[in-house]
């Protein structure tokens, strides 16, 4: 007894497990040849082994949490039902499900390896993974819901890395990829992944990175032509930077929604496509420019967002506004609408109520078909409307269009804004503004028409004159704050 006692201590003391069992097996008797020794916590297999083998492992060694299969072969197998019911399994590939749920913290896979398959390691204890040059291909779940795995490394041998693969892996923090497509929720919800270095993506899917709260940054490879509907929702990215990504064709509906952090968005000018609620409810969003390649600015994608930057927020080419689009935007004093606009949807303005100068003046062939609601909550008859000469006629006519306060330019120019009080003038004088007011003025702002401010002048007196020599600009929007602290507005043209 004391004889088994001392070796038991100096197999500790070595670092070797005193529950630990080397042994050789052919396909299909491992089983016979670990014999009584289901107990063991440390198994090494050499030799061959099939399916029949892992199922073995997955049933009877319970208690096993280190596996080391490095001089180990896989051989095909094909017969009576196992692991789920399955017949047949390839050669040189982890069987599907073959470990799931099992304790197995620690694992060496076969040199040779092709694949893992399907659920293979799903739901263990897992805190790391070697995935060796061979292997090409890594079955759907095949590590989902690892709690404790904390850094992967994909090779670039792996061609498929298939959907859901790390899904729920919570302490996972870091991931290096050298594949070209990221499938469907491949790391959806990893709540603690901070790190993704991928140089090489062309494609990544769906619910990729969905929920990944951690994720603060991301590098976008230049390669990359497709960005799937929802991948990365609900993360931590403070900002998207897509400008050197030439060959991005689309950005899919949600794809960067409730991303709370989120503060900069730059696009690059070849992508065309925007798919519904793209940033939608990034509610820190403040600068986004919208693609030249981009005609139809989707529905939704800036609600919820209150502060974004409207100076490039939309193009010229823009034929369409989707239904909810620029909802609650009511930090914007002044708007200028798209030349090519034919389309505006359901309550697209909705929630404007700082709106006080809309510009449709480039639009000249026909007046913007509307959808229900346009402008709901906005008070379109305080509202000046600068339309094209040719079209005014139509814009009086057309429903909705027709509450605002219309002109075109020839009856803008010279115009003094609350003529029925008369009480604020602005007129140019070479390049300075002269602004006038027949009360005192606390405040005097300028503003381009699209809601871009120029200046703001403390004041107390009834003149401010303000030089615009640097802003070009063929109008200009003045907010006149007077002393008994109401508001005057006006439009101004700039004469040269």
């Amino acid at each position: 007894m004391k004889i088994k006692l001392i070796l038991a201590s100096l197999l500790i003391s070595m670092g070797i497990s005193a529950s630990a069992i080397s042994v050789t097996s052919t396909p299909g008797n491992l089983a016979s040849v670990v014999g009584e020794n289901t107990e063991e916590q440390s198994l090494e297999v050499k030799g061959e082994i099939n399916a029949i083998d892992f199922g073995f492992i997955a049933e009877k060694m319970s208690a096993l949490t280190t596996l080391d299969l490095s001089e180990a072969t896989i051989v095909a197998y094909s017969g009576k039902p196992i692991l789920l019911g399955r017949t047949n399994y390839p050669a040189d590939a982890i069987p599907a499900y073959a470990l799931a749920g099992t304790k197995i913290q620690s694992i060496l896979l076969p040199n040779g390896l092709q694949a893992i398959g399907e659920g293979a390691f799903s739901s263990t204890k897992l805190a790391s993974i070697s995935i060796p040059e061979s292997v090409k291909e890594i079955g759907m779940g095949a590590f989902s819901n690892c709690d404790e795995l904390t850094s992967v490394t994909v090779p670039s041998s792996v061609a498929t890395l298939n959907s859901h693969a790390f899904i729920d892996c919570d302490k996972l923090t870091s991931i290096t990829l050298g594949i070209s497509k990221i499938n469907a929720s491949t790391f959806a919800r990893c709540k603690s992944l901070n790190n993704v270095t991928a140089n090489s993506l062309i494609e990544i899917g769906e619910n990729a990175f969905l929920g990944c709260i951690a994720l603060k940054e991301f590098t976008f490879a230049p390669s990359i032509k497709v960005i799937g509907n929802s991948a990365f929702q609900a993360t931590g990215l403070k900002a998207a930077d897509f400008s050197a990504l030439e060959s991005l064709d689309s950005i899919g509906a949600w794809a960067f929604a409730q991303c709370s952090a989120l503060t900069t968005v730059v696009m690059n000018n070849n992508t065309s496509k925007i798919g519904e609620g793209a940033f939608f409810d990034d509610a820190s969003l403040v600068s986004f420019n919208m693609p030249l390649a981009c005609t139809a600015v989707p529905s939704y994608i800036f609600k919820g967002n209150t502060s974004i930057d409207t100076t490039n927020m939309l193009t010229h080419n823009v034929t369409s506004i989707g239904k909810y689009a620029l909802i609650d935007l009511n930090h914007i004093t002044s708007f200028t609408l798209p030349n090519s606009l034919q389309y505006i949807g359901d309550n697209a303005f909705e929630g404007w109520t700082s709106l006080i100068s809309l510009d449709a003046e480039g639009i000249e062939t026909a007046v913007p078909q509307l959808g229900d609601n346009v402008w709901e909550g906005v008070d379109k008859a305080s509202v000046s409307l600068l339309v094209s000469k040719g079209l005014i006629a139509d814009y009086k006519d057309a429903d909705q269009w027709k509450e605002f306060n219309i002109s075109d330019r020839t009856s803008v120019e010279g115009i003094e804004a609350d003529k029925e009080n008369n009480r604020i003038s602005a007129t140019f004088v070479g390049d300075n503004l002269v602004v006038k007011a027949y009360d005192v003025m606390t405040q005097v702002s300028v503003y381009d028409s699209s809601a871009r401010q120029f200046a703001i002048e403390t004041t107390n007196s009834n003149e401010v004159v303000i030089n615009t020599a640097d802003w070009a600009c063929p109008f200009y929007i003045v907010k006149v704050i007077l002393a008994d602290d109401t508001i005057a507005t006006m439009k101004v043209a700039r004469r040269n």
